[in-house]
């Protein structure tokens, strides 16, 4: 299954979703993408849901006490008798106190033609009171309004810890200027600014420390429990916490760009890309609704027409079937299930841009890894520098550091600090080029040279022999070579070490019976040595991103569900084209991060083993609750038309009691 994205990497198939809190409001988020906040009320005011309930229980207890303690005064309205008029007041008072959003909300549904919820309760309601059972019909508000209220609670809950988050950013910051402190607001921090961070204070936005030393956690952003010590040149992020000592930073990001920023935008996304599951419930429930409706009217109707049954009888037995029928358990049962596996990723320093990619990743059967920065750590460093002619180490040296200090290559780092330590002759460089997947070239002192793989040296057959002799010397080894139009120089050779927790990973996603695949555009000696060391199932090398790519369709066909986990703007494409795509979010590249769906913000490859489990736990949930929620419903019908179930509890069991079961289930993912 190919998996299609516009511009955005937004879902294109949106679903507006009038039925059931869905994924985006449970998350805080308003279709306009407005900030996450915390809904809060004042829960003494009447307008509160909760104190509304509290209010009509009260009146509920007053009504039965008048009924069975203090004889009322029969009205009679021609052949129309009430009984104990009072106590049917007061029931009617409660369904319009606590149910007059549930009545509106019913005859909306009706006059717009998709039936709802709120339609099936108006009826039983009503009905009740119709038959002179007032206590039923105000108890089924209260109650109804009681479901109602535990699903709210159970999607604010799994929320919290979103909306918290997005508190944890201060909101003013101490500026030093010309010699002086000044309160800005965070927003208004340019790139350049002096910021000073005091102990116990959160850092508001992301820089450089310029002085001092301290621990911080990070928790807010990579899930990381312990604090991370932090000196002079140390990136720091804004929310996290200045736990120790004194330091001043740099402002490197404004506001609107930072690490934090970016966490709350991907939130933002995630409630946009609902679960198919999710989907495909809300669909189901747009028919479901008056398909009961009309099984209801025939219940009522045929047995007193065709079998001369009591119709009153009957007509109690259908406004059980639709009190039974409410679906509010099997609809509450996805958007908590997946937003507790948001949530906990969340807590676990991983961002899940939707419940369609849990989903997915459920369903994975291969998952495809980049090399470096990945399964390795990324950072390069220098073991040797071999001459293949008349050319010195030092004069190497010179020429391939000068070319890289050009570059914006992840490798280029590990010769910028090999020069450093060495004290490397930096060399002009003219007419710099980065050929894409292949190395450099450029100019020093009017000659042209090229430093990168044994592709980059395609011009010149005659050099390849050079090459290949001497990398059969150092197989298994990253290596650069650098040459000029008519000679090989030297070869650089250099070390990654594998994360110390990939074999342990990769292990993991092995037993789960899901392949395990490496794509690099390293040579095939260093793929090699990497894939045997992880024990991967197969590997491919010598990659450029549109061989990536061309590989991953022809996998696709094959195990038809791929995860790709990456992180440079070369794995972008493949991150895009895979059905999961996954950033190593920290030290990865901001196309890479914006393009994946989902994003690890602390660079740890176990987290991809978290992740297979979360997601096949949260839908092995989804599915127990799918089949709880179907089961007990389709039993209590058949009891309640053949007159075994009561209104009340209609609604005890098979309302407020299966909505209880599988919200208490969906937070076991927590």
């Amino acid at each position: 299954m190919k998996k299609q994205k516009n511009n955005h990497g937004r879902h294109e198939d949106s679903h507006s979703d009038e039925i059931s809190e869905c994924s985006c409001c449970a998350l805080g988020l308003s279709e306009e993408g407005e900030d996450l906040k915390d809904e809060t009320y004042d829960k003494h005011s009447y307008k509160s849901p909760l104190t509304k309930m509290i209010i009509g229980w009260i009146l509920l207890a007053l009504a039965i006490g008048l009924e069975h303690f203090i004889t009322q005064p029969v009205l009679s309205f021609g052949s129309v008798i009430i009984k104990n008029p009072v106590s049917i007041f007061i029931f009617l008072i409660i369904v319009i106190f606590v149910g007059f959003n549930i009545v509106v909300s019913g005859f909306k549904s009706l006059l717009k033609g998709d039936l709802q919820i709120e339609f099936l309760m108006t009826i039983a309601t009503t009905g009740a009171f119709l038959i002179g059972e007032g206590l039923e019909g105000a108890s089924l508000v209260l109650l109804f309004s009681l479901a109602e209220y535990t699903e709210d609670f159970a999607l604010d809950k799994s929320k919290k810890s979103l909306s918290e988050l997005v508190n944890l950013n201060p909101d003013m910051a101490t500026v030093k200027k010309d010699g002086q402190e000044i309160e800005v607001k965070v927003e208004d921090l340019n790139v350049g600014d002096a910021v000073i961070v005091k102990p116990g204070d959160k850092i508001p936005i992301d820089g450089i420390v310029l002085d001092g030393t301290t621990s911080v956690n990070q928790a807010s952003i990579t899930g990381e429990s312990l604090a991370v010590n932090k000196m002079i040149g140390d990136e720091v992020y804004g929310s996290t916490i200045n736990e120790e000592g004194y330091i001043e930073i740099k402002v490197t990001k404004t506001f609107k760009n930072t690490i934090f920023s970016k966490i709350i935008d991907l939130i933002k996304e995630s409630g946009e890309k609902k679960a198919e599951v999710d989907i495909f419930i809300n669909r189901f429930a747009r028919y479901y609704t008056p398909t009961i409706v009309s099984i209801a009217i025939l219940i009522t109707v045929l047995p007193p027409i065709f079998f001369h049954q009591d119709l009153i009888d009957w007509f109690k037995r259908s406004l059980v079937l639709l009190v039974i029928s409410c679906p509010c358990a099997l609809i509450i049962s996805t958007p908590v299930s997946i937003v507790s596996a948001i949530t906990s990723g969340t807590k676990n320093g991983i961002i899940i841009k939707g419940g369609k990619y849990v989903e997915e990743l459920s369903r994975i059967k291969a998952v495809l890894f980049d090399k470096t920065g990945t399964l390795t750590e990324g950072k390069l460093n220098i073991l040797n520098m071999i001459s293949a002619g008349e050319y010195s180490e030092d004069e190497i040296a010179k020429i391939a550091c000068s070319i890289e200090a050009k570059s914006k290559h992840p490798i280029a780092k590990a010769f910028q600090e090999y020069g450093e330590s060495r004290n490397v002759e930096a060399l002009n460089v003219d007419d710099f080029q980065s050929i894409a997947g292949k190395g450099l070239k450029a100019v020093i002192n009017g000659k042209s040279y090229y430093l990168g793989k044994k592709e980059l040296f395609d011009y010149n057959d005659d050099l390849k022999n050079v090459i290949d002799s001497l990398l059969d010397a150092n197989q298994g080894k990253t290596s650069v070579i650098l040459g000029d139009e008519s000679e090989i120089i030297g070869l650089i050779t250099l070390n990654d070490k594998i994360r110390d927790d990939g074999k342990e990973t990769i292990k993991y996603i092995k037993d789960s019976n899901v392949n395990t695949i490496m794509l690099t555009g390293d040579n095939e000696s260093a793929a090699e040595l990497v894939a045997n060391q992880l024990s991967l199932d197969k590997y491919y090398f010598n990659l450029l991103p549109e061989d990536k790519l061309n590989i991953l369709e022809d996998l696709s066909e094959k195990y038809h569900d791929i995860a790709m986990v990456g992180d440079g703007v070369n794995d972008a494409p493949s991150l895009a084209r895979a059905n999961v795509g996954i950033a190593m979010g920290m030290g990865g590249a901001d196309v890479a991060i914006e393009t994946a769906d989902i994003v690890l913000m602390q660079d740890n490859i176990s987290k991809v083993s978290f992740l297979l489990r979360l997601a096949k736990k949260t839908m092995n949930i989804v599915k127990q609750n799918v089949v709880i929620s179907i089961t007990m419903k389709a039993t209590l019908i058949i009891l309640g038309v053949l007159g075994y179930v009561t209104l009340l509890e209609a609604i005890i069991i098979g309302d407020i009691g299966v909505t209880l079961i599988v919200v208490g289930n969906a937070f076991r993912i927590r």
